[in-house]
């Protein structure tokens, strides 16, 4: 990495030097939300160049790619490109170049052209492309869970080497997933074969069921809520003895001192319970929402939170 260092440096100061130029003619007096923008893109290019120089490319890309966002300049595609090159992501690396070479246009000089060029020629090699074909159109296509269009797809499809998982997914229809080992140069074909659901089951919808989220989450406020109140309870205790220690007391004074402790005793105990069976219930969702839902024969419980605890109506 810090054979590039160097040259990244002085990419950086270029773009820094150049791109709030066409932002501040924009707005040339008083302070406004792109001026706010150019500062934040000047210390991200900062930041950027410090992170790259200490070996740390992937934080160093996201610092640029958010400059470049800010206030684009083509300059720094290049350093993105650097960046993705540094983290053996071939691909986008070959991209950032490209798109360094298509925005330069005839800014660029002819040295500076060659020598990217250069870069990018080195950089195919290690990239293989695929070709992926599905029995049905419209099915969404992914690449390690990364979408890159439905099928039918026209173009072939870069892919860094080493394994990949390739997707096609269509809703009423089973997905098709293989996992296919890449290499340099390989010209790869992909065929996935999406499969209708059996005579009377639904294909799999991705669907996530938060109950279970939401009864942990209320379990653990019973939890803190009995242990708080279980706390109060034996503070109110000891002031009850205290109370009833004294010389000179009255019965009112000590009448209400255990009302405060049963009292507190009682709720820290329906907390309690109501912890324990909302976990009891929270675990049955946790372990079973996996399956299939229950038919009109088999048995189903719900939970309801109640101002007393927590009910349980279901079918046993």
């Amino acid at each position: 990495m810090k054979k590039h260092s160097r040259r990244i440096s002085l990419l950086l100061a270029l773009a820094i030097a150049s791109a709030p130029v066409a932002a501040y003619a924009q707005e040339p007096s008083g302070r406004s939300a792109q001026t706010s923008k150019m500062e934040e893109a000047r210390t991200r290019y900062t930041r950027g160049m410090k992170l790259y120089d200490e070996g740390n490319a992937q934080a160093a890309r996201a610092e640029f790619e958010r400059a470049y966002a800010l206030a684009p300049s083509y300059r720094i595609l290049y350093n993105i490109g650097l960046c993705y090159q540094a983290t053996n992501d071939y691909v986008e690396a070959l991209r950032a170049f490209e798109r360094y070479l298509s925005e330069g246009g005839q800014e660029i000089t002819d040295d500076r052209r060659a020598e990217v060029n250069k870069q990018i020629n080195d950089l195919k090699p290690n990239i293989a492309s695929v070709t992926i074909t599905t029995n049905v159109a419209g099915a969404s296509i992914t690449i390690d869970d990364v979408a890159v269009g439905q099928s039918p797809l026209s173009d072939k499809i870069l892919v860094n080497p080493g394994r990949r998982k390739v997707s096609a997914t269509k809703q009423g229809l089973f997905p098709a997933t293989k996992s296919i080992v890449f290499v340099g140069s390989e010209n790869a074909q992909v065929n996935l074969e999406l499969t209708e659901p059996p005579q009377g089951q639904a294909a799999p919808e991705k669907t996530t069921d938060l109950t279970p989220y939401i009864l942990w989450g209320a379990t653990g406020a019973l939890a803190i809520g009995a242990g708080v109140t279980g706390f109060l309870a034996l503070k109110a205790h000891s002031n009850e003895e205290d109370v009833r220690d004294r010389y000179l007391v009255t019965k009112p004074e000590i009448e209400d001192a255990h009302s405060k402790t049963k009292t507190l005793s009682i709720t820290a105990d329906v907390l309690t319970a109501a912890t324990l069976i909302t976990g009891g219930v929270a675990l049955y969702f946790t372990v079973f929402k996996s399956k299939p839902a229950p038919s009109s024969t088999e048995a189903s419980a719900s939970a309801r939170l109640t101002p007393g605890g927590v009910s349980i109506v279901g079918r046993f």
